[in-house]
């Protein structure tokens, strides 16, 4: 019997031993263990610059630990550092400005803000795109030089924005002269002053940046665009060229600044020159970019050369080109339905910057979808959504302002070239009488005096675009053909 005792407890000792040594943890377990270990993983494989095998661990760290959790904050940082790392910028940023809200850790604030100084003077990001954001209102005077002048500087413009002019000089003047804000600084107070319509103290400013050393090429176009303006405004016309002149090339607004300077040239009497720069916007880079300011320039040109048979086709290519436009504008169509009003619309900068905002976040969006790990290719591509969302409805609160300019300026437009139709029919009329008589000159005798410099074929060189002049006949002298209806 007591064998058998020894034999039975000998056995149940024996499985004892074997379930402890095959033992294995249930999913619950496994799964607490893997928490504890999921954040010293991710910084590991973040540490060596594996961003792409740091995101999933730490997304997951993310779902299962609170802000409560010791390294939740330095957890949601490096998390934002692998989207960014591994494309998915926009997501990141609204990671670092969540931080920026609501971490109450100095580092990893001032490591963010560190971020978005370069993103932000590199045009990565919008400037606006912190406006309204608590970055504006928060405190930094813990950020040292140089970081605080970026910060003084957008905080002081977030102000200026709201219209809080006063706060935003405090901001201001915490920046030394020999920062490149201030001189961001001062573009912005010419700006301000152009808005109170005080001119001469804006090209005041506009024309010391320009005569300054160490002034970035963003500032530097920017003042030359503004101060060309005010020139032309000012009808100092030679001035005005000369600072086109320097900003028309490789300009992402090129075909604007073109037509700008075309209208110097034809103030300054150079029609020749100034219909070169007309002709030089149906360049194919310039799809979709012409406005009805072009016609109306293109048709006063020929007017003034008397060539009216060109004037008035380019009135009647105005009217084919807006016909459908005015139309629904007339009959009040909604913008969402309209498409050639959303066309125009795109090429205005307030909303092109815009749009291009959402084709990025849309591209970032699409790039979710190919991460193998499905969990969190569904909560960024979720996330994304309502970026994107959030995007949709400012492009149309802007688009919506800019719809009702768009109207007004296209109304306005529409009567001017009703009002050159009446004045092209009358001059001609007038010239029938002056030339009443005259000997017929040839064409050839009244060319103007600049030279064609090269034949025009419809191509077009990007470097050439702003020098393109076209030989132009000055009618002026000469009977034509209709001319004898008005006899």
């Amino acid at each position: 019997m007591k064998r058998t005792t020894l034999i039975v407890s000998i056995l149940f000792l024996c499985i004892m031993i074997q379930s402890c040594l095959f033992f294995k943890p249930d999913k619950q377990l496994k799964k607490e263990i893997s928490k504890k270990d999921n954040f010293s993983l991710a910084y590991n494989l973040f540490s060596k610059q594996q961003y792409n095998k740091a995101l999933p661990l730490f997304h997951t760290y993310l779902k299962t630990h609170g802000p409560d959790d010791d390294n939740y904050a330095w957890a949601l940082f490096f998390y934002g550092i692998s989207l960014k790392e591994n494309g998915y910028k926009y997501l990141a940023f609204d990671v670092f400005l969540q931080l920026i809200e609501k971490s109450p850790n100095a580092k990893i604030v001032t490591h963010i803000l560190g971020l978005l100084e370069p993103a932000i003077l590199n045009a990565q990001l919008s400037e606006n795109y912190i406006l309204y954001t608590s970055f504006c209102s928060k405190n930094f005077d813990y950020i040292e030089a140089p970081l605080s002048y970026f910060i003084n500087y957008q905080q002081g413009m977030c102000n200026w924005k709201k219209g809080y002019i006063e706060w935003g000089n405090e901001h201001f003047q915490k920046i030394p002269l020999e920062s490149v804000y201030y001189t961001k600084y001062r573009f912005e107070k010419a700006r301000l002053f152009i808005q109170k319509n005080e001119n001469e103290k804006a090209i005041d400013i506009l024309e010391n940046i320009l005569n300054s050393k160490n002034v970035s090429k963003s500032i530097k176009t920017k003042s030359q665009i503004t101060l060309a303006r005010l020139y032309y405004g000012q009808k100092k016309y030679n001035q005005a060229d000369k600072l086109y002149k320097k900003i028309a090339k490789y300009h992402p607004e090129q075909s604007r600044f073109l037509l700008e300077r075309a209208w110097t040239q034809f103030h300054m009497g150079y029609l020749d020159t100034a219909l070169g720069l007309i002709i030089a916007l149906n360049a194919p880079e310039f799809k979709d970019q012409i406005t009805p300011e072009y016609f109306l320039l293109k048709s006063l040109i020929y007017k003034n050369v008397c060539n009216y048979k060109s004037a008035l086709d380019i009135v009647e290519e105005f009217q084919d080109q807006y016909k459908d436009i005015l139309s629904s504008l007339k009959n009040r169509h909604k913008l969402a339905n309209h498409i050639p009003a959303l066309k125009l619309l795109s090429n205005k900068k307030i909303i092109s910057d815009q749009l291009k905002i959402l084709e990025q976040l849309e591209f970032e969006n699409k790039m979710t979808k190919t991460l193998t790990n499905k969990s969190i290719s569904k909560d960024l591509s979720s996330k994304y959504q309502v970026l994107i969302n959030k995007h949709i409805n400012l492009i149309k609160k802007k688009a919506d302002q800019a719809y009702i300019s768009l109207a007004n300026q296209l109304f306005t437009y529409e009567e001017n070239m009703r009002l050159m139709n009446y004045e092209i029919g009358l001059d001609m009329y007038q010239r029938v009488k002056q030339v009443a008589g005259k000997s017929k000159k040839t064409l050839s005798e009244n060319h103007y005096d600049n030279p064609v410099i090269y034949s025009f074929i419809n191509e077009y060189w990007n470097d050439e675009l702003d020098n393109l002049r076209v030989s132009l006949i000055d009618q002026c002298q000469t009977l034509e053909e209709w001319d004898i209806f008005f006899k």
